[in-house]
C-alpha cells in the first residue's frame, strides 16, 4: 500500500477581499461626486465614457474622510493576515461615475500594493460587473479543463457590483469592468494604497 503524506502550498495566490459595508454616508458622497462632475471636466485613463474624476475640492465630507480612515485601518488590520503588510497609506483616489455603454478596460494600478473599489450607488445590476482578470499563461495548457466554477482552471473572476459593496485586490492584478446595459449612473470611489515614503 502506498501511503501519501501531503502538504498543500498556496503560492503566489491573489487575494480579493469583499465587504458589505455598513454605516457609511452614501448620500453625502453621492453628493460630493455629483458636485465634482459638474465642476470639471473628466480625466479618460482606462474609462471608456463616463466620468473620471481628476480634480478633487477640500475639504472632504465628513462622511467620505470617515470612508478613508476606516477603509485604510481594515487594510492594515484585516488584510495582513494575508500580505503581512501593516504599514499602507493612501496613495491617491478618485471617483467614476458609468452611464449606459460606458465601461473600463482591462488595467492595473500601477506602484500601488493593494487596490480598492468602493461601490456608493448602484441600482441596476446590468451597470457592469467587476472582472479580474487571470495573468498566467494557463489558457494555453488548459484546454477543456477552463471552467469558470473553479479556482484551479478559472480564466476570470466575476464580482457584481452593489451599493455599500468593497472590493480589495492587489494593485499589480488585471481587471476591468464590463460595459454598463443600464439607463442609471453607477458611483465608485476607487482606492490605491501604497508603502510610505
Amino acid at each position: 500500500m502506498i501511503e501519501f503524506k501531503t502538504i498543500q502550498n498556496q503560492l503566489f495566490t491573489t487575494p480579493v477581499w469583499e465587504s458589505m459595508l455598513t454605516g457609511v454616508d452614501n448620500q453625502s458622497i453621492k453628493q460630493y461626486a455629483l458636485g465634482l462632475r459638474n465642476k470639471y471636466p473628466g480625466a479618460n485613463i482606462s474609462n471608456r465614457g463616463g466620468w473620471h474624476s481628476k480634480e478633487l475640492d477640500l475639504p472632504l465630507p465628513q462622511s467620505l474622510d470617515n470612508l478613508i480612515d476606516n477603509l485604510t485601518q481594515f487594510l492594515n488590520n484585516y488584510c495582513t493576515q494575508w500580505t503581512g503588510i501593516t504599514d499602507l497609506i493612501l496613495g491617491n483616489w478618485w471617483i467614476n461615475i458609468n452611464g449606459k455603454n460606458n465601461y473600463n478596460a482591462e488595467h492595473d494600478h500601477q506602484n500601488a500594493i493593494l487596490s480598492a473599489v468602493y461601490y456608493v450607488e448602484v441600482n441596476d445590476s446590468s451597470t457592469g460587473d467587476l472582472v479580474i482578470h487571470r495573468e498566467d499563461s494557463s489558457r494555453y495548457y488548459l484546454g477543456k479543463y477552463k471552467k469558470p466554477s473553479t479556482n484551479f482552471s478559472a480564466q476570470s473572476f466575476i464580482i457584481a457590483p452593489e451599493t455599500s459593496k468593497l472590493v480589495i485586490f492587489p494593485a499589480w492584478t488585471k481587471h476591468s469592468v464590463e460595459q454598463s446595459n443600464s439607463n442609471t449612473e453607477r458611483i465608485s470611489i476607487a482606492f490605491n494604497f501604497v508603502e510610505p515614503k
